[in-house]
C-alpha cells in the first residue's frame, strides 16, 4: 500500500472521469452554447455529491471564445455585500477577456463605480456622530450619519451651527438638512443601480453578442453561504445579470437553499409583524422562477462506483477492500474519499505498531465508524459482540431464509422499517441495537456490508472472531474519530430506558425433540436418560450488570453487593450480574415479562442442560459445551487464570455450545427454575412447582471453579441465597 491519502480535487482537465460525468458535461455544454439566454442552470446534488467536478467539465468543454467566469461564492461569503463581490468578479473576468481580445473598454471601470456609488451611506467611513443622543429631531434617526459624504455641504453647515448654539430651533433644521440629504442620496443610489442594469446589457450586447460569443457564470458552493448571501447572488442574477448573451450554472443543494429561502423571508416576515400564514414563501418556487434548467446530479451505478474507488489507490493490500467502500458509502464521492484516507492513515498507523490487522475487516470498521455512526459508538464505547452478535444474526436469518445473496443495495436513508420479526434461525436479532434499526432503517445496508462475503473467507468477517481479536480494529479506529466525538474520558456505560428498553436480552432458539441428559460421572448426574423437550428460547449470554440496571431503575428493587445504589462496579457493564439470589433472578424475569409482553423465566435445569451440551445435528452430547475436551482458552475458569467474572462473549465463538449459547462454562454458576432432586429428570414430579421448598440447582460453573465443575452435565444443589460467582440467564416459551 503506498498512497498515504487521496486528493479532494474536483475533476479538471487531464485527470479521469471514474464516475462519467463527461456525457452529461457535454451535453449541458452544448445547452450554454446553444441555447436561449438569459439562461440559468441548476446542477443540484448534495454535499460531495461531484457539482464542482461536473461543474469544471463543462467548463472545459466550452470553447475557449465565451468569457468564462468561476465565483465561489462560499469564499466571499464574509463580505459585507456578497451581491456587490459576485457583479464585481464577472466585470473583472470580461474586462480581461476584452483586453485579451485587443478590445479594451472604459465602459467597465464605469459600471464598477455605479456599484460602489450605491453602497449605503451609513456604512461609509468618517466621522460618525449618534444622532438620537442629540435629542429633538434627531431622535427620530436611529442610525449613525457619516459625515463623509457632507463635505461643505448645507447638513454639515447646519449641524455645526446646531451643536455651537445648542438650541432647539438649530438642532431641528439641522435635522431637516440631513434629512433632505440622506434622501437625495438615496435617490442617487436606486439610480445608479439602475443604470448599472441598463448598460450592462450594452456592455453584453458589444462586447460578447456582437462577436458570436456567450458570458457563462459559474457560481459553486452557493449552499455553503448563510441563506440571506446565498439569496443575495440570486437576486444579483435576476435583478443585474438577466441580459441576452448570458448563461448562468449554479452548482447547489437545492432543498438547502430552499431551506434557507423559507426560513429568511419567515423571519423577515416576523419582524415586519405579518401574520405567518401570510408571509410563507415556498423556497422551491423561488427557485423555480430563478432557474429555467434544473440538472439534478445522476446516481452512480455500482460498477461505475467499484470502478472509481478501484482507482483512487494503486495497492490497497487486498482487492476486497474497495468493494466494501464502493457498496457500504452510498454514492458520494467526497465521504467515500474521506473513509479511504482515513482507512490508509490507519493502515498506516497499524503498519507502524506491528499489528496483524486484516485490511478487509479494517475497512468494514472505517465503513461503519462513518456511515452509521451511532451503531459504531455502541459497539466501541459498550461492547464489541455486538458487533460479531449482528453479523450471525444476519448469516442466519439469510440461511433460514433459504438465501446466501445479498440484500437490494438500497440508497442509505433514514426512513423508517416496521418492527423485525425474529426468524426461524437458532438466534434472534441481538436486542441491544432493535431500536437503531428501527429508527434508521439501516439494516440493510448494515446486513449487506457484515455478510458481503463468504463466512469462510479469510480475513474478511468478524462472526468467528474472539473479542480479544475485535478489540484492534476498534481501538484503532477509536483514535480516528472527529474530535467532538472523543470524550476526554472514557464514558461510563449508558444508562438503559426500561420502558423503551432498547437492552432485551438476546434470545437463541432451541427446537423441540429429544436430547440425552446426564452423565456416568458424577452420582447426582445418574444416570443418562432421555427428555423430550418443547421448543424454547434460552439467553445466549447471562443477564450483564447494564441489563439488570434497567430493572433496578425502573422498579426500584434492591440493587446488588457492591452496587453503588442503582449503578454497577466500575468498567463491569458487560460483566454478569452476580450476587443475585433465585429470587432477585425471579423478580428480574417477571418484570421483564412485563416490559416485553414476552412469558420470561428462568431455564429448567433440563433446558439449561440441552442448550450446552447437545448437538442435534450428529444426535451426540458434549462433556462441555465446545466439545469433549477441555481447554482454557474457550472459558473463565480458575486454570484461564482470569480470578474474576469476565466480559460475556469474550470467549465466543470458540467457547460456544452447537447452539451458539455463550459462556456456559465458567464466568459464573447460573440459577434454573429447578429445585434439586434426584435423576431421572421429570418436570411434573414437583421440581417445576415454584410453590415448593428446597434448594435450588445451578449449572455451569464459574471463574472461581475447575475443569470438573464447568463441565455440561455438572448440577449443584445451593441455598436461594446470594454468592459473588452466581448469576443467571433467562428463557421463554412461545407454547
Amino acid at each position: 500500500m503506498t498512497e498515504s491519502t487521496v486528493s479532494d480535487q474536483p475533476v479538471s482537465q487531464g485527470r479521469q472521469d471514474a464516475l462519467d460525468f463527461l456525457p452529461y458535461a457535454r451535453a449541458l455544454a452544448k445547452i450554454a452554447q446553444t441555447g436561449g439566454t438569459p439562461l440559468t442552470i441548476g446542477v443540484f446534488g448534495g454535499w460531495g455529491a461531484g457539482k464542482t467536478s461536473l461543474m469544471r467539465m463543462i467548463q472545459d468543454s466550452l470553447p475557449d471564445s465565451h468569457t468564462k467566469v468561476w465565483f465561489n461564492a462560499w469564499k466571499y461569503d464574509k463580505e459585507e455585500a456578497l451581491w456587490r463581490a459576485f457583479l464585481t468578479a464577472v466585470l473583472s473576468a470580461m474586462k480581461a477577456k476584452a483586453e485579451q481580445s485587443g478590445n479594451p473598454s472604459e465602459e467597465f471601470d464605469k459600471l464598477q463605480s455605479l456599484l460602489y456609488r450605491s453602497m449605503e451611506f451609513e456604512k461609509l467611513g468618517g466621522v460618525k456622530i449618534d444622532l438620537p443622543k442629540l435629542g429633538g429631531a434627531f431622535a427620530k434617526s436611529a442610525v449613525n450619519f457619516s459625515l463623509s459624504f457632507l463635505p461643505g455641504g448645507e447638513a454639515l453647515k447646519k449641524l455645526s451651527e446646531a451643536l455651537q448654539s445648542n438650541s432647539t430651533d438649530s438642532l431641528n433644521e439641522a435635522a431637516d438638512a440631513i434629512s433632505r440629504e440622506r434622501t437625495k442620496l438615496y435617490v442617487e443610489q436606486i439610480s445608479s443601480l439602475e443604470q448599472f442594469q441598463s448598460r450592462f446589457a450594452e456592455l453584453v450586447q458589444t462586447q460578447i453578442l456582437e462577436n458570436d460569443s456567450r458570458l457563462v457564470v459559474f457560481v459553486d458552493d452557493l449552499d455553503r453561504c448563510l441563506p440571506e448571501k446565498a439569496i443575495e447572488v440570486l437576486e444579483a442574477i435576476k435583478l443585474f445579470l438577466d441580459a441576452p448573451g448570458c448563461v448562468f450554472i449554479l452548482g447547489l443543494d437545492q432543498d438547502v437553499i430552499a431551506r434557507g429561502i423559507e426560513i429568511k423571508y419567515k423571519e423577515l416576515g416576523s419582524k415586519q409583524g405579518e401574520e405567518e400564514a401570510r408571509f410563507t414563501i415556498e423556497g422551491l418556487s423561488y427557485l423555480e422562477k430563478i432557474i429555467q434548467l434544473p440538472f439534478m446530479l445522476p446516481s452512480v451505478e455500482a460498477a461505475q462506483m467499484d470502478s472509481f474507488v478501484h482507482g483512487l489507490v494503486a495497492d490497497w493490500g487486498n482487492e476486497e477492500c474497495p468493494k466494501v467502500f464502493a457498496l457500504g458509502l452510498g454514492s458520494n464521492p467526497r465521504q467515500i474519499k474521506r473513509a479511504v484516507n482515513t482507512f490508509l492513515m490507519l493502515s498506516s498507523v497499524a503498519a507502524e505498531k506491528k499489528n496483524n490487522l486484516a485490511p478487509v475487516r479494517l475497512a468494514k470498521a472505517v465503513v461503519i465508524q462513518n456511515v452509521f455512526p451511532e451503531l459504531y459508538q455502541e459497539i466501541a464505547k459498550t461492547s464489541r459482540r455486538y458487533l460479531r452478535d449482528l453479523e450471525q444474526y444476519f448469516r442466519a436469518k439469510q440461511e433460514a431464509e433459504g438465501r446466501s445473496e445479498q440484500p437490494a443495495a438500497v440508497e442509505i436513508s433514514e426512513r423508517e422499517i416496521p418492527e423485525i420479526k425474529p426468524v426461524e434461525a437458532n438466534i434472534e436479532q441481538p436486542r441491544a441495537l432493535l431500536n437503531f434499526f428501527k429508527k434508521t432503517g439501516k439494516m440493510s445496508a448494515v446486513e449487506r456490508i457484515l455478510t458481503m462475503h463468504p463466512r469462510d473467507l479469510p480475513d474478511a468477517n468478524f462472526a468467528d472472531l474472539p473479542l480479544e481479536e475485535i478489540e484492534p480494529y476498534f481501538t484503532l479506529t477509536a483514535r480516528a474519530e472527529a474530535p467532538a466525538a472523543v470524550a476526554a474520558e472514557a464514558p461510563a456505560a449508558p444508562a438503559i430506558s426500561a420502558k423503551g428498553f432498547d437492552f432485551e436480552p438476546q434470545m437463541v432458539r432451541i427446537p423441540a425433540g429429544k436430547f440425552l441428559m446426564g452423565s456416568e460421572q458424577g452420582n447426582d448426574e445418574k444416570p443418562v436418560h432421555e427428555v423430550n423437550l418443547s421448543e424454547y428460547f434460552i439467553g445466549k449470554y447471562p443477564v450483564t450488570n447494564r441489563e439488570y440496571q434497567a430493572f433496578l431503575r425502573d422498579t426500584g428493587y434492591k440493587p446488588p453487593r457492591f452496587w453503588e445504589g442503582d449503578q454497577f462496579p466500575a468498567g463491569k457493564a458487560e460483566h454478569p450480574a452476580v450476587y443475585v439470589s433465585w429470587e432477585d433472578a425471579r423478580a428480574y424475569c417477571a418484570w421483564l415479562s412485563n416490559v416485553t409482553g414476552k412469558p420470561y423465566r428462568l431455564p429448567t435445569e433440563a433446558e439449561w442442560e440441552k442448550a450446552a451440551s447437545w448437538d442435534d445435528a450428529k444426535k451426540e452430547k458434549r462433556v462441555y459445551p465446545w466439545g469433549n475436551e477441555f481447554d482454557p482458552k474457550k472459558c473463565n475458569t480458575r486454570e484461564s487464570g482470569i480470578g474474576d467474572t469476565s466480559e460475556v462473549g469474550r470467549f465466543s465463538p470458540q467457547g460456544d455450545s452447537p447452539y451458539g449459547c455463550a459462556d456456559m462454562s465458567g464466568n459464573v454458576w447460573e440459577w434454573t427454575s429447578s429445585l434439586y432432586k434426584p435423576y431421572p429428570y421429570k418436570a411434573e414430579d414437583g421440581r417445576e412447582d415454584e410453590k415448593n421448598a428446597g434448594p435450588g440447582v445451578l449449572r455451569g460453573g464459574s471463574w472461581y471453579d475447575v475443569a470438573d465443575s464447568v463441565r455440561a452435565a455438572n448440577r449443584l444443589s445451593y441455598a436461594p441465597v446470594v454468592n459473588l460467582n452466581v448469576g443467571f440467564r433467562c428463557a421463554y416459551s412461545l407454547s
